[in-house]
């Protein structure tokens, strides 16, 4: 705010090792083109202005400080989406810009040859060779020790000729969406004139002599590959060990179902385990026959049709919807995912007008929760209260933790009526105690406080409680005590 801006850039080691140093000098020149005078100055301002604002609503998030976050939020959450809506079109058309930027320093073949190998080598990174290290987990007990040599090795070679196709293939059919303020790979190409075509392009990936790695770091390549990997070996080294424990219990586990099923019928919750078991030590097409054994059995299996749904659309089988709306319509808590990944699917489709109908269901039923939680966090006057169906048993661990509480003389125990999502009871729990005239109002309510948190952290209720304070509300005790076996405990010796 008193000062010109710094920019910084920051270049990951894997995208050094994935290019030539003329494709990395064309991602340089591209980057430096967002913040060129050369072309726009406003553009540049857009850019940044865009982190900015999210940047901002996310600090007063997480700061703690409820009062900013109230005075602030209804303002952000309004402004930036109107924000982000009327910039929107000049940051993509920024990204445009410095493409054309690169081009000016570094030649239209080198920045799109820079655009395909950054889409290609991502992918592979990400579902090939970090699954492949990570795989390891299964059979090693510690991590890899020279994982970042590994990755400097397997992209200097050429890439295997069918996986590279398909993250090709892939890359060129994606088309540009609302999601992402960088155009799609084939709208930048041809932006830049450059026609593009899968069988040509192959030759990209040829072997690399020279990475930029190699070209810019010199000597110091060496030290940084052992530092990155040692760093990451001692980052992933616990977790690596606790998940190599994990899956040796799991490969024993469905190496005995597996047994099982070959001599009795597993029931309904041990097949789904070996599904799921399978999925996570033999990947998803292993999983595919089990998932349809088990919708086979029950029709509506959530967790099954939900799976299999996944998968399906994951290869373009756009049957897959049927089983997540099976799955929808037995578990509302999947709605909102459900429908998310259906909308994703018909957009890769081309289906831009059915993808936005689920895009709105998603939506209607995310302000429908909203409503809900805004319903459960707060008692009114005129809200209505019926009779809980908690057992006895349930009730009398209850009463046994409020014995526990010698500040607690009575307790009422209702449900409140709910507009939205009944089938979700809100259990209300109201506590009536007693105090010393000699206690100050500020220790009473801090009491009053620690009692209710603790007992948040401790019941052992089937599903959510509000837990209240009832002596500052003495209407509220007469329309309790009205509901039928409302109270549930009464201190001994009180009445």
């Amino acid at each position: 705010m008193l000062g010109w801006q710094q920019n910084y850039l920051i270049v990951g080691l894997p995208l050094m090792l994935a290019l030539p140093p003329e494709q990395f000098r064309a991602v340089l020149a591209h980057e430096l083109g967002h913040l060129s005078g050369n072309h726009s100055r406003f553009s540049g301002w857009i850019y940044r202005q865009r982190e900015t604002w999210y940047r901002i609503l996310k600090g007063l998030q997480q700061s703690g400080h409820d009062l900013s976050l109230l005075i602030f939020q209804l303002f952000l959450i309004w402004y930036i989406p109107f924000f982000n809506a009327y910039s929107f079109v000049l940051a993509r058309m920024d990204e445009y810009e410095a493409d054309r930027c690169a081009v000016d320093l570094t030649g239209e073949q080198n920045i799109a040859k820079a655009l395909i190998s950054f889409q290609v080598k991502s992918r592979f990174l990400e579902r090939y060779f970090w699954s492949s290290i990570y795989k390891q987990i299964q059979t090693e007990i510690e991590p890899p020790k020279m994982t970042y040599m590994d990755m400097r090795e397997v992209l200097s070679q050429r890439l295997n000729q069918e996986i590279t196709s398909t993250y090709l293939s892939e890359a060129l059919s994606k088309k540009t969406n609302n999601a992402d303020t960088h155009p799609c790979l084939t709208d930048r190409l041809k932006a830049l004139g450059y026609i593009a075509d899968t069988q040509q392009e192959l030759a990209i990936f040829a072997p690399i002599e020279i990475s930029a790695a190699q070209e810019f770091l010199g000597d110091k390549l060496e030290s940084f590959i052992d530092y990155f990997s040692q760093d990451w070996r001692e980052k992933i080294a616990t977790p690596w060990r606790q998940k190599y424990a994990e899956f040796q219990k799991s490969i024993a586990t469905l190496k005995d179902l597996s047994h099982k099923s070959q001599k009795q019928h597993l029931t309904l919750e041990e097949a789904s385990q070996q599904a799921f078991l399978t999925l996570e030590l033999e990947g998803e097409e292993a999983v595919i026959p089990l998932l349809q054994e088990i919708i086979h059995r029950d029709a509506y299996h959530a967790s099954a049709n939900y799976l299999l749904g996944q998968i399906l659309l994951k290869k373009q089988d756009a049957t897959g919807i049927k089983y997540i709306e099976k799955a929808i319509e037995q578990d509302s808590s999947i709605v909102i995912g459900g429908c998310q990944i259906i909308c994703s699917f018909l957009k890769n489709q081309d289906k831009n007008n059915e993808a936005k109908s689920y895009q709105e269901r998603a939506e209607n039923y995310h302000k429908l929760i909203l409503k809900a939680q805004q319903e459960r966090s707060k008692l009114k006057k005129d809200d209505k209260f019926y009779p809980h169906n908690i057992s006895d048993i349930e009730v009398n661990k209850l009463c046994q933790q409020l014995s526990h509480y010698p500040q607690i003389i009575t307790a009422y125990l209702v449900q409140k009526n709910l507009q939205h999502f009944p089938e979700k009871p809100l259990y209300v729990l109201a506590l009536k105690r007693g105090f010393s005239f000699w206690e100050g109002s500020r220790i009473y309510e801090t009491d009053n406080s620690k009692i209710v948190q603790s007992l948040l952290n401790e019941n052992e209720l089937p599903d959510n409680v509000f837990i209240f304070i009832l002596n500052s509300n003495l209407s509220m005790e007469k329309k309790l005590k009205r509901i039928s076996n409302s109270m549930i405990y009464q201190k001994k010796g009180k009445k």
